[in-house]
């Protein structure tokens, strides 16, 4: 058994017993992580206060090869979150990034930079307060890099010609968009050419950027049904997403 430091950040949690808490962590050097807390609802618990999702934690746990349930050791607080925990739509949005990563993510490999988009896309939704949804957007964006199928949004995927301004129609198993002459008769989502520039410049920008986008309705419909296309095309049992059908409802619908 091997005593192993990693940062971690909390997807989710559930009880245990009387007293202690099972926590499913997304680390830095050992991919997804679950450990057990004993003792963590205790009055006089060594956890008091930091256990709770979307906290981004140093840990220190006992590794047995082999073993489902790791032990949690001790945990020092790194972010909280404050501003999400007290805000019930960043609350909602962050759930809802935890929850894409954990269905979307199915092994314990290490993944750095999973880790750091996961981390910053806290952190930003934590500290804006403008275009939520436009975080959202950007991991979104990046996770599909990272899993290894990242769309073309600016060229048609038959021809290769650019879609421009024409936009053209998703084919969220082949990776892009066919654009008006090649997509004829062959189905899919129609997408205008605006939703595209959003979607090729979420590639490209800092996600300190991303809220500040203002999206008309007609895109942000357009590109919320990609994502829910393409996320269920390539990610297996995806299903619905319930912390962000929460956002939504808070948002308006």
């Amino acid at each position: 058994m091997a005593i192993l430091k990693t940062e971690g950040i909390i997807l989710k949690g559930w009880n245990f017993g009387e007293t202690s808490k099972i926590l499913l962590l997304y680390t830095r050097e050992a991919g997804k992580l679950r450990v057990i807390a004993k003792g963590a609802r205790g009055p006089k618990s060594k956890f008091k206060g930091c256990l709770e999702p979307l906290t981004h934690l140093r840990i220190i746990y006992y590794d047995k090869p082999g073993r489902d349930l790791q032990l949690l050791s001790h945990a020092d607080l790194v972010d909280p979150h404050l501003s999400i925990v007290g805000d019930v739509r960043k609350t909602a949005l962050g759930l809802a990034v935890a929850e894409l990563l954990n269905k979307g993510v199915a092994g314990e490999e290490s993944a750095p930079a999973m880790f750091d988009l996961l981390r910053s896309a806290l952190s930003a939704i934590d500290r804006e307060d403008d275009y939520l949804e436009g975080l959202l957007w950007f991991f979104e964006s990046h996770f599909i890099g990272l899993m290894g199928y990242k769309p073309t949004w600016d060229a048609c995927i038959r021809c290769g010609g650019s879609l421009g301004g024409d936009g053209g129609r998703f084919q969220s198993e082949n990776g892009g968009l066919l654009c008006p002459p090649c997509g004829r008769g062959k189905g899919g989502l129609a997408v205008s050419g605006e939703t595209l520039e959003i979607l090729f410049w979420l590639q490209r920008t800092d996600i300190r950027e991303a809220g500040r986008l203002s999206p008309a309705n007609v895109q942000q419909a357009e590109i919320r049904k990609m994502f829910d296309l393409y996320f269920r095309t390539h990610i297996d049992h995806m299903g619905s997403l319930r912390a962000l059908k929460i956002f939504y409802e808070l948002n308006g619908g």
